[in-house]
């Protein structure tokens, strides 16, 4: 039976699908079909009629169809009494929804898709009413994919910026809508001025102005008016020219010298230009640039100083825009230069500077150049202003020097005003030449001494400078006497005689003249230093004092002083200095109770004769040191009263000493026989050197050097042995026990001692410290009559001048009657005790020291010699545990 029904509803719903096709047939002839538009992805409201014709009647079933699909693609049944729905799964799916609260009907279908595009209809099925249909066209709005930005080549443009271009250029654009249903309306806008309208695809083209600046071009693509339009914005950059360069303040003068800044402005330029500074074609390099926050105005500042070359040259400002075709732009004017007057000050016409002689006319001329003009124009010489008198014109812009001498000669300046300021010319050195002229017109001294040569300039003023000189002699002897001849200004002169002392003279000669008045050089005898007149000692210590020595004649030479310094008790040199003045302080002396000090002065011919003086210094305090309870103090009477007494103490000690020294001496009438025959040679040898003097000196003139004789005569003689004694002479055992003086009580310096002979050589002094000018080689004869001059007779003055009869420092010599050095004489030993055959080796051995100048006993061989001595006949005296002592004689 159920089937039996479903077969009926079956048949009666195909006879009525029949029915209603034959009917759609006849409403689709006669209705019209409705236009939807939807874009993609959004929503669509189809509607539908569902109105029954008759009143009272429902809807039982509405059917919806898509062209292109057999069967319906949503439907909607009420004829249950329940609403049903159903959507076509492969088509609409669950994006479609059927509303019939609303008026008309609505089909929604979300999230179109681009295949929901087309005709629909609608087919609404009544319980009474007859069926309607709606037909519905569907368009799916689908907007382009994206926009393509093509340039003046075709090129598609990427990015948001194109260019730069250069202003005035012609650009063409064009815009295409790409996809898109239905085709898209494509236009070019700026801002809100609309360029170009097209479909699909749209062209602009513009040319570039500052006006356009910045140029931001919008291609847009419209759809549908209900979809968002799709856009492209487009900026074109470009290169601007500047609106103007120019120098700010235009052309001014400018002053020489004075620093200025100028300034160049360049405005409305894009990019920023690239600015220089020009001076003619010289480009400058002192500038700095500056930017404006905004950017437009572009400022160089030039510093420069001007300079007079500068005048009438044109500066000029030049901006150049990097890669920008026809971008210079350049403002300049001719530069107008103010200056402080420029004097050029030259010789007259027909004067040439390198000839003007003594006593010509001199024209000088001054041009000044100015601006503004100069108002005053004056001269000047050496710094002076040059005023108009005694043979010196000066007119407005010259200046004559009539009959110019050789003080003319110097540097002259031109001096011009204007309202800036004075300016001065370069110096104009106007060289006068003349003839050589002395320098000095009196004449110069010479000191020489006999056998010396001197060096004498020929100093002379002259312009030129002379090319010969001419030497000549004149004195007492000779009227004139021809030297020399020489190209140099200096000649050296020997004194070989006295005869040769006397005016040497000299001229010069150049290329003006000769020299008229020669120049005078007077020789002058050249001698040794006097000896030092007094010697003032004060400040004297234990071991410091002061001299003040007041000089004698200096020789005609400047003379220098020399201090020697020795011990009395040894004769060791502590002390050995020179000076300008004849003042010292000795000090470091120590040790010792008395000094000896030998001041010398020394020129360079040689030294004087020594002033010698004793110094007596002062106790040193002594200390004693020791546990008492008793403080005593001793009064300065108290003082002077021992000090009295050991003065008488000392002297009673020494003369004791001297009489047994003359009592142990031989007599006076029994000489040895050695000195006998020294006599004897001595005598022979002197009247040898008189009679030799007497034939070579025949000049008498005290103040002339004597040459230096040939004759050379050498003398060695010896000093009495340190130990002597008397042959059957026998002095008393007492006294000379208690006199007797040791070997080891005596020094002798500063001379060689040989340690091997019993007797002592003595060499000469050595006096290798002073400079090599003092230690001339002596006349013989002289060294002779050093030797003997005690055994001359009291007139001896036709052997040898004055001032050779003074002894030389160079050379000590001792004689059997003579003891320079005072040595203290050995007492001679006791003949009966001592025999002479042994003689030699009671002479103690000498032991010389070079670097101190001392002379040392040997004690070993000393004790060695006295070991014979009785215990009880002995000295009781200290002696040193070291081998070699020196002991210094109170």
């Amino acid at each position: 039976m159920l089937k039996f029904r479903i077969a009926c509803c079956v048949m009666f719903a195909v006879l009525q699908r029949c029915a209603e096709s034959q009917q759609d047939v006849i409403i689709e002839e006669s209705a019209s079909i409705e236009s939807v538009h939807a874009a993609l992805g959004r929503a669509a409201e189809l509607p539908c009629d569902v109105t029954p014709a008759l009143a009272h009647d429902s809807v039982a079933l509405v059917i919806w169809y898509k062209q292109g699909h057999n069967t319906p693609v949503y439907t909607f049944d009420t004829r249950d009494g329940v609403d049903t729905h159903w959507s076509d799964p492969a088509t609409l799916g669950a994006r479609a929804s059927f509303r019939t609260s609303t008026t008309p009907a609505l089909l929604v279908l979300t999230k179109i898709r681009p295949e929901d595009s087309g005709q629909y209809r609608c087919r609404v099925d009544f319980i009474k009413s007859p069926t309607k249909n709606t037909r519905l066209n569907l368009t799916v709005l689908i907007p382009p994919e994206r926009l393509v930005i093509l340039d003046q080549d075709g090129e598609e443009f990427r990015g948001n910026a194109m260019g730069p271009f250069d202003e005035g250029t012609r650009v063409n654009l064009t815009c295409v809508a790409i996809g898109g249903r239905p085709a898209a309306r494509v236009s070019w806008w700026q801002s809100h001025a609309l360029l170009a309208n097209s479909e699909s695809r749209a062209s602009v083209s513009f040319t570039l102005q500052r006006d356009l600046y910045p140029a931001t071009l919008t291609c847009q693509a419209v759809t549908d008016p209900s979809i968002t339009p799709l856009s492209e914005n487009v900026t074109i950059d470009m290169n601007l020219y500047p609106l103007w360069v120019r120098i700010i303040g235009g052309a001014r003068p400018l002053v020489a010298g004075r620093g200025v800044e100028l300034v160049c402005q360049a405005v409305g330029a894009r990019p920023h230009p690239t600015m220089s500074w020009w001076k003619g074609a010289t480009r400058l390099h002192t500038i700095r640039e500056k930017v404006s926050p905004d950017g437009n105005v572009t400022s160089s500042i030039l510093t420069i100083v001007p300079t007079v070359e500068d005048a009438g040259r044109v500066i000029s400002c030049r901006s150049v825009q990097q890669n920008l075709k026809h971008s210079v732009r350049e403002d300049g004017w001719q530069m107008d230069i103010q200056h402080v007057p420029i004097p050029k000050l030259k010789l007259g016409a027909n004067l040439d500077p390198d000839n003007i002689m003594e006593g010509s006319d001199v024209y000088l001329e001054c041009s000044v150049r100015a601006n503004p003009p100069h108002e005053h124009v004056y001269f000047t010489y050496n710094g002076v202003v040059v005023k108009g008198s005694g043979g010196v014109l000066v007119s407005r812009q010259s200046l004559v020097l009539q009959r110019v001498s050789r003080q003319r000669a110097g540097a002259y300046v031109c001096v011009s005003r204007n309202s800036l300021g004075e300016g001065s010319s370069d110096p104009l050195h106007l060289d006068v030449k003349f003839s050589p002229v002395c320098s000095k017109r009196e004449g110069t001294a010479l000191r020489a001494a006999r056998g010396e040569t001197v060096t004498i300039q020929c100093d002379v003023d002259a312009n030129p400078m002379p090319s010969s000189f001419r030497w000549w002699f004149n004195s007492s002897t000779y009227s004139e006497r021809e030297l020399s001849s020489s190209t140099g200004n200096s000649y050296r002169y020997r004194v070989n005689s006295s005869s040769e002392y006397g005016w040497v003279q000299c001229s010069g000669t150049n290329s003006v003249g000769r020299q008229t008045e020669p120049c005078l050089f007077h020789i002058l005898p050249a001698d040794r230093p006097s000896a030092v007149q007094s010697c003032d000692i004060n400040n004297v210590t234990h071991d410091c004092f002061m001299i003040d020595c007041s000089p004698g004649y200096d020789g005609g030479l400047s003379q220098e002083f020399l201090l020697q310094v020795y011990v009395v008790e040894n004769g060791a040199l502590i002390a050995n200095r020179t000076g300008l003045a004849g003042q010292w302080r000795v000090c470091n002396v120590s040790g010792a109770e008395s000094v000896r000090v030998s001041v010398y002065a020394y020129n360079r011919v040689g030294l004087s004769e020594p002033h010698t003086v004793t110094v007596g210094l002062l106790e040193h305090p002594q200390r004693h040191t020791g546990v008492s309870a008793v403080s005593v103090q001793l009064s300065a009477v108290l003082v002077s009263v021992l000090c009295a007494v050991s003065v008488l103490v000392c002297i009673g000690t020494l003369a004791t000493f001297v009489l047994c020294y003359r009592h142990c001496q031989p007599r006076r009438g029994e000489k040895p026989e050695k000195a006998k025959g020294r006599d004897e040679s001595t005598k022979d040898l002197l009247e040898d050197k008189s009679e030799a003097k007497d034939e070579k000196h025949s000049d008498t003139n005290p103040d002339i050097i004597p040459v230096e004789t040939k004759q050379s005569i050498s003398v060695t003689e010896t000093a009495q042995p340190l130990l002597s004694h008397s042959h059957g002479h026998c002095c008393d055992r007492s006294i000379c026990d208690q006199y007797v003086v040791r070997p080891l009580q005596y020094h002798v310096h500063p001379y060689n001692i040989d340690a091997n002979s019993p007797s002592l050589s003595l060499e000469p002094l050595d006096l290798s410290y002073l400079p090599s000018e003092y230690r001339l080689p002596h006349d013989k004869v002289y060294e002779d009559w050093l030797r003997y001059k005690n055994a001359l007779p009291m007139d001896t003055s036709n052997l040898l001048p004055p001032h050779q009869m003074v002894p030389q420092p160079h050379t000590i010599y001792s004689s059997i009657k003579r003891n320079p050095l005072k040595l203290v004489k050995m007492p001679e030993l006791d003949p009966c005790r001592l025999e002479v055959p042994n003689y030699p080796r009671y002479s103690p051995s000498l032991q010389l020291n070079p670097e101190n100048n001392t002379a040392r006993f040997n004690n070993a061989q000393i004790n060695e010699t006295l070991g014979s001595l009785n215990e009880h006949e002995r000295p009781q005296q200290n002696q040193p545990e070291t081998a070699n002592t020196t002991h210094t004689q109170r």
